[in-house]
């Protein structure tokens, strides 16, 4: 029992970080997207984000894709503890598809469904205070 305690303390933190809880401020906002298992809509998803990923970037942005109970993005991999707790805490039905977009405080913004209008995602994360003060302090490198 006590060395599933060490084991769990270890790994909270890691990725907790990724994903900051409700008030904390983090350097990064997050798009958490949750889907039943891979099919077409992650697949659009993901394509979606490599064509953006300037922009993303930019905005400094975190992704996560889970199917199912995995994280299918090999450098934010989570356990099936942490997915349960962001399931949660997102209140994400199992059989659905839902795209939670999460300040740097912490805070949902936004949510979807399958399809992912990105230029609507920026147009909100743009108009967040935060991100006003980063635009008013560096120009955009990215082609539109």
């Amino acid at each position: 029992m006590r060395l599933l305690v060490m084991i769990l303390l270890s790994i909270l933190p890691m990725w907790l970080h990724a994903f900051p809880t409700s008030g904390e401020y983090r350097s990064h906002r997050s798009i958490l997207f949750f889907a039943p298992q891979v099919d077409q809509h992650v697949e659009q998803f993901m394509a979606d984000e490599l064509r953006h990923r300037c922009q993303i970037d930019e905005r400094e942005v975190v992704i996560l894709v889970v199917a199912g109970e995995q994280s299918i993005n090999p450098s934010r991999a989570l356990s099936r503890q942490g997915i349960r707790y962001l399931r949660e805490k997102y209140q994400i039905e199992d059989r659905r598809h839902v795209a939670v977009l999460v300040g740097k405080d912490g805070y949902e913004k936004h949510r979807w469904g399958a399809f992912t209008n990105w230029q609507e995602v920026f147009t909100i994360i743009d108009n967040m205070p935060m991100r006003q003060q980063e635009i008013a302090h560096a120009s955009s490198a990215c082609f539109t």
